[in-house]
């Protein structure tokens, strides 16, 4: 099965995975980060705030080739900054925008809309992109509610769109396939896949299906279902020589690939 556009492999950083990284330039951290042709600064996951605006350009530092995008993850959307300090995050939006090098896409939760203008303006200035995101961690949204998703992501001029859904049976990813197949080339970055073990394959057959947008793990693991990035890129490369995404299930089985 061809893929229908570039694929964009994410890898997450973490304050682990860029102390390691630079700590270890030869090592298995590094060598994963390199793999990646975007990564996403987790800021969440950086206790001290006061170098949040200094991350961006040490993560370019270790891959200058690689796309940045930066979100601080809310706790009710799978990250580590307290929910009822959302308000919170736009000043420090301004503080990681105002330094020497920024990242060229934010992502902004659906649930915090509200801040889409204000978050806008910040970027604005620095020509900074905005994906909004939606993680869903009990089932996969039906048509209805991913076609309304899009509706918002449109009204505000969203510039890219991701669906992180919980997958709990092999097989319950299929209408996010029919989804991406009819809105993916509405924006420049697309993504919309199933978490958890049922939905690891999606990560790779959403791409497709009209995807370009996808995320593995450097080091260990931070969403359910994850692969790293070296067998990501492994299976990118196979993927044109895999039939159906059953196939590709059946592959993911298989003992030891993930060791």
């Amino acid at each position: 099965m061809q893929l229908k556009r570039t694929p964009i492999l994410t890898g997450l950083i973490s304050a682990s995975v860029l102390a390691d990284a630079e700590a270890f330039p030869e090592g298995k951290i590094a060598q994963g980060l390199q793999l990646c042709n975007a990564l996403e600064i987790r800021y969440d996951l950086f206790p001290d705030q006061s170098e949040w605006p200094l991350i961006a350009k040490r993560v370019h530092q270790l891959n200058a080739a690689a796309f940045l995008l930066g979100t601080i993850r809310l706790r009710r959307d799978g990250g580590d900054f307290d929910d009822a300090l959302e308000g919170m995050r736009l000043p420090l939006w301004g503080g990681i925008l105002e330094a020497e090098v920024v990242p060229q896409w934010l992502d902004l939760e659906q649930d915090s809309l509200s801040q889409y203008e204000a978050l806008h303006a910040f970027a604005l200035v620095r020509g900074t992109k905005i994906l909004l995101s939606q993680h869903n961690f009990s089932t996969i949204p039906t048509i209805a509610e991913l076609s309304g998703f899009v509706t918002d992501c449109k009204r505000v001029g969203a510039n890219g769109f991701k669906v992180a859904a919980m997958s709990h049976v092999e097989g319950d990813c299929e209408e996010l396939y029919r989804f991406t197949q009819e809105h993916a080339f509405e924006f420049e970055w697309f993504a919309a896949f199933g978490m958890g073990n049922t939905g690891r394959a999606s990560r790779l057959w959403s791409l497709t299906c009209g995807a370009n947008l996808t995320y593995g793990a450097i080091g260990d693991s931070l969403a359910a279902g994850q692969i790293s990035v070296s067998w990501m890129q492994t299976l990118l490369a196979r993927l044109p020589g895999i039939p159906n995404e059953q196939s590709l299930t059946e592959l993911l089985k298989r003992p030891g690939l993930f060791a």
